[in-house]
């Protein structure tokens, strides 16, 4: 443990420091109340030994303030006082103490109180480990409920509190944010012909395929609906959402995904594109208008990209 000595007194700070380093533990010193409350704001304890009377700041009101200044993180703390009357446990164990050692102290009982508080320390460090489990824990189930399950690419509801923040952003900003709707051409027949297992594995390689596209941390990829993905494109003018729009439709058309029902042979994508500049009052607006897009590009002959 890391035991932290308080006594205004080199001589009982060396005698408690000898009984403590023989249990194998490492002690830090102040030599008063005041000293005492800055080493515990610099530094984690796990354990204090503190005197009750020392000048500037008594060992009370040091426990008291203490505990204020740790409220999330409970360690115990031993008084060491010459006094044995009731009022005076009364008040230590209400301002925050634990347990009270009388003065001169008795090496033994001093080493085997320190022992029982060693029950304490291994039971908080279960609990911290515990804590920090059940934090990563919930951080991964965070990461994946925001996560398709087959395609490993942003869900729907990561979509919508993402495409939230980022219209908010780029209203604020006043600068673009563009929005691609991709949808494989013809899929429901391709995946009746070919199988639920090769329409999966062909949504899968197509996901990855786009998700290459993106070059920015700042861009995200999503499964929106069966057959659906969509990009959201920050800061990222109309000109340069078409551009990536047809670099990924190329890139998925250069997998050659065979796929009998399509004029190339192979599996394509329609893609619809909008920004937003300042036009759309809503970010639902804005979505709508990439769509419109989609069903442009799929009204034209599909293969295709198209802008709103």
């Amino acid at each position: 443990m890391k035991i932290l000595v308080v006594d205004d007194s080199a001589a009982i700070r060396q005698l408690v420091t000898g009984c403590l380093t023989q249990l194998g533990h490492d002690v830090a010193y102040a030599e008063n109340g005041a000293e005492s409350l800055q080493y515990v704001a610099d530094n984690d304890v796990d354990l204090i030994l503190m005197d009750v009377e020392m000048p500037y700041l008594s060992g009370i009101e040091a426990t008291k303030a203490i505990r204020e200044l740790k409220k999330a993180d409970w360690f115990p703390i031993i008084f060491l006082t010459v006094y044995d009357d009731d009022e005076s446990f009364v008040n230590g164990i209400l301002a925050g103490g634990d347990a009270y050692l009388p003065k001169p102290i008795n090496p033994l009982r001093l080493q085997f109180t320190v022992i029982a508080m060693e029950r304490i320390y291994v039971m908080r460090q279960k609990l911290q480990n515990t804590q920090q489990e059940l934090q990563s824990a919930n951080r991964e189930l965070e990461r994946l409920s925001l996560r398709d399950q087959l395609t490993g690419l942003g869900n729907r509801r990561h979509f919508d509190s993402h495409l939230t923040m980022q219209f908010a952003l780029s209203r604020r900003n006043k600068a673009p944010l563009s929005l691609i709707i991709c949808d494989v051409d013809h899929f429901k027949t391709y995946n009746d012909t070919y199988g639920h297992q090769q329409g999966d594995a062909c949504l899968v390689e197509v996901a990855k395929t786009i998700n290459e596209q993106l070059a920015r941390t700042s861009d995200l990829i999503c499964r929106y609906g069966g057959e659906e993905f969509i990009a959201i494109l920050p800061e990222t003018p109309l000109n340069e959402a078409r551009a990536l729009a047809e670099k990924i439709r190329q890139a998925v058309s250069d997998k050659d995904i065979s796929s009998t029902y399509t004029e190339t042979g192979r599996v394509s994508l329609s893609l619809g594109v909008a920004t937003y500049v300042g036009q759309y009052k809503t970010a639902q607006l804005l979505i709508e208008a990439a769509d419109a897009a989609l069903y442009k590009a799929k009204q034209n002959g599909r293969n295709r990209v198209e802008i709103d």
